[in-house]
C-alpha cells in the first residue's frame, strides 16, 4: 500500500469513527469532551449563550447543555436541530431532567426544515466538518433575519501551555483536527476561508475570543445584511 492510499483510507477510518461517535457512542461524547478540555467544555460552550437573542436556533445541539442554558435563563423563542438521533435522546433527556420540555427537530443543517428568515440568531458550538460546507452557510444565510447574527465556536484553547495542553494537542492531531495550539497563520487561514464563505452567503463577517476561566473560545461571527 502505497503512503497516499494508506493516509486516505486512515481518513476514511478517523471520519468513521467520528460517526459512531456523535452516533451510537453519544452516551460517551460528554465523557470524552471533559477529558480533553481538562473539565472545560460546559463552561466554553456555555460562552454561547452571550449571542443569543431573539429566535434562537441551535445547529448541533449534541448532548444539550446550551438548550437547557437556554430553557432556565432565556427569555425568547428557541429550538435545536441535531442529525444524531441519539443526540436528540440525550438533549431530550436533560431537559426532561430538569423539569423542561425539549423544542428539538432531527434534521440536517444542510437543509434546515425552517421558512426564511425565521431568526434572529444561529448558533453552534465546536461543530464537525459539516459546519464548514458552502450548503450549510448558505442555509444559515436563508434563516437569519436581516440583522440576524450567526456565532460559531469553532476552538477553544487552555489559558496556559500546560503539559495536558499539549497531550491534547496529540490527540488532536492523531485523529486529524486542526490543534488550538496551531501556529497564528493557519488558525488566520482557517478563519479567512470561513470569512469568504459568510460574504457568499449575504454575511459580514467578524471574529471574537471569548475567554472563561480555563481558556480562551474563538468564535467566528456573521451578520446577515440588511438590503437597503
Amino acid at each position: 500500500m502505497t503512503v497516499r492510499a494508506f493516509a486516505a483510507l486512515y481518513r476514511r477510518l478517523i471520519r468513521w469513527a467520528f460517526a459512531r461517535f456523535y452516533q451510537e457512542f453519544a452516551w460517551t461524547y460528554d465523557i470524552v469532551a471533559a477529558l480533553v478540555s481538562w473539565g472545560q467544555w460546559r463552561a466554553w460552550t456555555l460562552t454561547a449563550m452571550e449571542f443569543a437573542r431573539g429566535a434562537t436556533l441551535e445547529l448541533g445541539c449534541g448532548t444539550g447543555h446550551v438548550q437547557l442554558a437556554l430553557a432556565q435563563r432565556y427569555g425568547g423563542f428557541f429550538v435545536g436541530l441535531d442529525r444524531s438521533p441519539q443526540m436528540i435522546r440525550l438533549t431530550r433527556r436533560r431537559l426532561a431532567r430538569s423539569g423542561f420540555r425539549a423544542p428539538l427537530i432531527r434534521a440536517d443543517a444542510r437543509a434546515i426544515p425552517f421558512v426564511s428568515e425565521s431568526f434572529d440568531t444561529v448558533l453552534a458550538t465546536f461543530p464537525s466538518e459539516y459546519i464548514a460546507e458552502d450548503a450549510t452557510i448558505a442555509e444559515i444565510g436563508r434563516v437569519l433575519r436581516p440583522g440576524g447574527t450567526v456565532a460559531l465556536a469553532l476552538w477553544a484553547r487552555f489559558a496556559d501551555d500546560s503539559p495536558y495542553a499539549c497531550l491534547v494537542d496529540v490527540a488532536y492531531r492523531v485523529t486529524l483536527q486542526r490543534s488550538p495550539r496551531s501556529n497564528a497563520t493557519a488558525l488566520l487561514d482557517v478563519l479567512h476561508r470561513f470569512g469568504e464563505r459568510f460574504e457568499r452567503a449575504g454575511l459580514d463577517v467578524s471574529f471574537r475570543e471569548v475567554t472563561t476561566s480555563g481558556g480562551i473560545v474563538q468564535y467566528v461571527l456573521g451578520t446577515r445584511r440588511v438590503l437597503q
